[in-house]
């Protein structure tokens, strides 16, 4: 059995990341310093908001968290933050508590998309802490995914079906998956995986937990759809808001935009993978129309 290797990330050129990376630093420092200007003035907050934006990769979560980063109420600690995440994994309550402690803002956000499966726990050790579940229809997840990393989604799902070893820190995308779902997966994948059909598995598989941690039923977590928040940003931007209690405005979603929705054609995949993960966005998007 084949150890699952390195992750393969297709990166756009040099010069261009270079430019995006400056820009982007360019405007956190601008934010940074109107958030400063702004919490001089109304204080510290006596209480603050603990908030898990969480969801299967490459459905939306960073868009997500950067467009509510940018209410002056909000800090956040994405998954590549070092003082909040090890190897994208979220560190322990006791790190998170001193994070939390020495913010200044009245609502702390965290992005452990690698921990989706943990979000009743991580919501546990903290009082009053707040979820925002975000997904995506499974065809643009898994083209995203399948341009980003290749086919490094096919070898873990893979190795996850045919009871691979131990991946350490890394191997939480095989955590708490249920003996059921491991079958629901080797049922669709009998005929045989592309990458695209294994991503769009792997896209069941961590939405799946959702129901697994009765999400739907929990009070103080809110579902939002990506091609919602894109074609609707005003309009889903300020229910979310509205849950979080923070200030919302309107240059928050001056940054979201539309065009990755349908971007690309999506190959075609087993009538047994295109079942399950439509079953599954069906079931997601009732959801979410019930929380409407």
């Amino acid at each position: 059995m084949t150890q699952p290797t390195a992750i393969t990330v297709n990166n756009p050129p040099l010069s261009r990341r270079i430019r995006n990376r400056c820009g982007r630093v360019w405007r956190e420092f601008w934010l940074a310093r109107r958030k400063s200007r702004y919490r001089r003035k109304v204080g510290i907050p006596e209480e603050k908001t603990v908030v898990f934006v969480v969801g299967c990769q490459r459905s939306g979560t960073s868009m997500t968290i950067q467009t509510l980063d940018r209410s002056l109420d909000v800090d956040r600690f994405d998954e590549t933050h070092p003082r909040a995440f090890v190897d994208c994994r979220i560190k322990n309550a006791k790190t998170r508590h001193e994070l939390i402690a020495r913010s200044t803002a009245k609502c702390v956000m965290f992005k452990p998309v690698c921990d989706c499966h943990r979000v009743t726990e991580v919501l546990g050790e903290h009082p009053r802490a707040k979820a925002v579940w975000v997904y995506r229809d499974y065809k643009d997840v898994a083209n995203s995914a399948v341009e980003r990393w290749g086919d490094t989604t096919k070898r873990f799902v893979e190795d996850l079906l045919q009871g691979g070893g131990d991946w350490g820190r890394r191997q939480w995308n095989r955590e708490k998956v249920t003996a059921e779902c491991l079958s629901e997966l080797r049922d669709a994948a009998q005929g045989g995986l592309t990458p695209h059909g294994a991503a769009a598995l792997f896209w069941y598989m961590r939405n799946r937990t959702y129901f697994d941690q009765d999400l739907e039923h929990h009070p103080d977590t809110i579902i939002l759809k990506y091609e919602d928040i894109v074609t609707h940003p005003h309009d889903e931007t300020v229910r979310v808001c509205e849950f979080l209690d923070i200030r919302f405005h309107p240059e928050m979603v001056s940054k979201v935009f539309a065009s990755s929705v349908r971007k690309r054609m999506f190959p075609e995949v087993s009538r047994q993978i295109s079942d399950l993960c439509g079953g599954m966005l069906d079931r997601l998007d009732r959801v979410r129309a019930a929380a409407r």
